[in-house]
């Protein structure tokens, strides 16, 4: 069967870094928003947060479409990011288009320990400039954010996980569940 895995959930919860983990176990292509959006980031560049904005939501149309041609030929895929609901709609409606099962990923952990590390990976480890938010180094503003993301309607199958720690990225019950979905 033709299978779509999405990541999606709270920022810095290691979404990206997982979805390399299951590209790898699973001989799938994966794109994740970041990179994508630092690419168009890189050739287009940005003014203001407005433009980030959009860069971010060209980002995803990009995966979107990404998916929409890799649907023809039945390969199966992995896309990772902080999904809206109306983005996570457009991606189950080409996978009902095209026949795929779909299981979406939801990385949530506590937004104390997700904003420092947030703020570590922008501080410390020369984040492209496309991740940068003033607004979300104000604590009170990541704290505001995470809670939008929690509260998003994620359609589908979907299986939560708690992100807080990074161990859920080689947790062998958490595994067996995304192999059942990936190899069923």
């Amino acid at each position: 069967m033709k299978k779509l895995l999405l990541l999606t959930g709270g920022l810095a919860a290691g979404k990206s870094t997982f979805s390399r983990i299951l590209s790898t176990r699973y001989g799938t292509a994966a794109f994740q928003k970041d990179t994508v959006k630092e690419l168009l980031c890189d050739h287009i560049g940005f003014r203001n947060r407005e433009e980030n904005k959009a860069i971010s939501n060209a980002a995803v149309d990009a995966m979107c479409h990404i998916f929409s041609r890799i649907s023809l030929t039945g390969a199966s895929l992995i896309l990772e990011a902080n999904f809206h609901e109306d983005e996570l709609e457009k991606l189950h409606s080409i996978a009902r288009e095209s026949q795929y099962d779909v299981l979406t990923l939801v990385l949530h952990g506590d937004a104390e320990v997700l904003y420092r590390r947030y703020l570590h990976r922008m501080r410390e480890e020369n984040r492209h400039p496309a991740h940068s938010s003033l607004s979300l180094e104000e604590k009170a503003n990541f704290i505001k954010m995470a809670e939008l993301i929690q509260q998003e309607q994620i359609p589908g199958k979907t299986l939560v996980i708690e992100a807080t720690e990074f161990s859920y990225q080689d947790d062998p019950a958490i595994l067996a569940q995304i192999d059942h979905f990936m190899n069923d």
